[in-house]
């Protein structure tokens, strides 16, 4: 889209609740980019989805079609006049008693399934094929490509492959083609996308005191990626999304949507646990003691409640002085092997430029 760069300060609301947050609206090719405060994009509107409500002021209040239940309100008329078309079609204030009742009915199926589809993305992802599975992760995986800096360096790539792979070994065979990224951003985090995905954050190299910490923490999200934890969680975040794409065929928005609703998900407790279990399991394998993992629950636990660098980590991963004794409670491996050389380790540490 031509013109200037231009964005609109706003307010959106995804319909799963009442509440909304505040964005910032841009253009881009797709059509409107809504993203957070943090700047991670939320969703993308077509603009050919796009209908104009009533609003008071200034504001300008609009709805999409493939979101049904969604509500996006401009700040800045005058961006909203430069990036609509002059045509959008204004939604009508009132129709017939049929449109209602249709309308109701809908929003009410809707509401049921987004109720019941939670409970049961545990036992419909069973149905979802791991190429499926992994074409999802790979969107994903690039959606954070387009918001962040990819780090490429060589050898502290290199070294973290191997020690993925290492680990990734001890997954369902599915699993074992494991596909990494490191990306260029001061959040002490990783995530595990569905598909065999895995993005690192640079603020967690920085914030690691040990390769062994770091081994840990990937065979954590590894674990999370044998057992299908992501897909179940995108499945739930995304939930009605996915049943209006299936409706309309325009999956516009859905993989930002289900990115976002990654970055903010808190697995349960069971889920964490068996995290937890098959990390162990997984370092055990590979010859790599589970110490390094019991010590960076350790130093969350000192932080939580505070506003250390790990708060992000923390904001998913809670319980970490119990976590921290069921690993350290965890048999030792035989014998344990450096998950990493010191040049290896030198080589991540220095990875973004760090």
């Amino acid at each position: 889209m031509d013109g200037p760069e231009r964005s609109s300060p706003g307010r959106f609301n995804d319909g799963r609740n009442a509440a909304s947050r505040r964005v910032r609206v841009s253009a881009v090719p797709e059509g409107l980019g809504i993203r957070g405060e943090d700047g991670f994009l939320v969703a993308v509107w077509r603009l050919g989805d796009v209908e104009r409500e009533a609003a008071p002021g200034a504001e300008v209040r609009l709805r999409c079609v493939a979101e049904p239940a969604a509500r996006l309100t401009l700040e800045d008329a005058g961006f909203a006049d430069w990036v609509l078309p002059p045509t959008l079609p204004r939604r009508r204030s009132h129709g017939t008693l049929r449109m209602v009742v249709g309308l109701a009915l809908g929003a009410l199926v809707l509401l049921a399934l987004a109720q019941a589809l939670p409970g049961l993305s545990r036992y419909l992802v069973a149905f979802v094929p791991v190429e499926t599975e992994r074409a999802w992760g790979r969107s994903m995986a690039q959606g954070f490509e387009s918001r962040f800096r990819v780090c490429r360096d060589g050898a502290g790539l290199a070294a973290m492959e191997r020690l993925t792979a290492r680990l990734a070994q001890g997954l369902p065979p599915d699993y074992h083609r494991v596909t990494l990224r490191v990306v260029d951003s001061p959040v002490v985090n990783a995530l595990a996308l569905p598909g065999a995905e895995i993005v690192v954050f640079r603020g967690l190299m920085v914030d690691m005191e040990h390769p062994d910490e770091l081994a840990g923490v990937l065979a954590h999200e590894l674990t999370h990626v044998g057992e299908r934890h992501p897909t179940v969680a995108v499945m739930r975040g995304v939930g009605v999304g996915i049943l209006v794409t299936l409706v309309t065929g325009d999956a516009s928005g859905l993989v930002a949507s289900a990115a976002s609703a990654l970055m903010a998900a808190a697995y349960s407790r069971d889920d964490e646990a068996a995290a937890d279990r098959g990390a162990v399991a997984l370092l055990t394998r590979a010859g790599i003691g589970h110490a390094g993992l019991a010590a960076f629950f350790r130093r969350l636990d000192r932080q939580e409640g505070g506003s250390g660098s790990l708060v992000a980590w923390i904001g998913t991963h809670p319980d970490s002085a119990v976590r921290a004794a069921a690993v350290e409670a965890a048999p030792l491996p035989r014998s344990a092997a450096p998950s990493m050389s010191e040049g290896e380790w030198s080589a991540v540490k220095s990875m973004c430029g760090g």
